[in-house]
């Protein structure tokens, strides 16, 4: 009887320790930074009711991902400032990030360490050290968004559209 349960209970321990092992690594190759504002006004308001610069991601996948570990920084030399807790972004779905300085965390809000410079900067998205998405931007003007257009290109926009499909408008 000692044996038996002796046998289970290693056969339980290995278990674990194989399905630790095994488990994948999250796949964030369709995660993209599709838009942002450095230089916000009112684009954008916080539950605080404050307006500070934000960063958008986007989904590109049929899937729900969870953000979990994912990174977000300022620039490359530090890609780990803004580390993602355990997050969902629906498929096809957006998710806004505060680049208030904050560096908090609610129900509702993501709220980074650093503030994006308006004097332009990078916004790069990691993980575990390799760099996934980085977009580099010259200055930016108040409540102007710099939207990717395709996979490649981007665009400055007097409309901001966080949260939605993209618009570009500059009139």
């Amino acid at each position: 009887m000692k044996k038996t349960i002796a046998l289970l209970l290693c056969a339980v321990l290995l278990c674990g320790l194989f399905a630790g092992a095994t488990a994948e690594e999250p796949d964030f190759s369709c995660i993209r930074i599709n838009e942002f504002v450095a230089s916000n006004g009112d684009s954008f308001e916080d539950e605080n009711g404050e307006s500070p610069d934000w960063i958008e991601l986007y989904n590109t996948s049929d899937k729900d991902i969870n953000l979990k570990g994912l990174c977000l920084s300022d620039g490359k030399k530090t890609l780990d400032k803004f580390v993602f807790p355990d997050w969902i972004i629906p498929a096809h779905g957006y998710v806004i990030v505060l680049a208030s300085g904050y560096d908090t965390v609610t129900e509702t809000e993501l709220h980074t360490s650093f503030k994006l410079s308006a004097d332009g900067e990078r916004v790069v998205i990691s993980y575990m050290g390799e760099i996934l998405d980085i977009v580099s931007f010259d200055a930016q003007e108040k409540d102007i968004a710099y939207a990717r257009v395709d996979k490649k290109d981007w665009q400055f926009t007097l409309v901001p559209t966080p949260g939605a499909e993209n618009q570009f408008v500059m009139e």
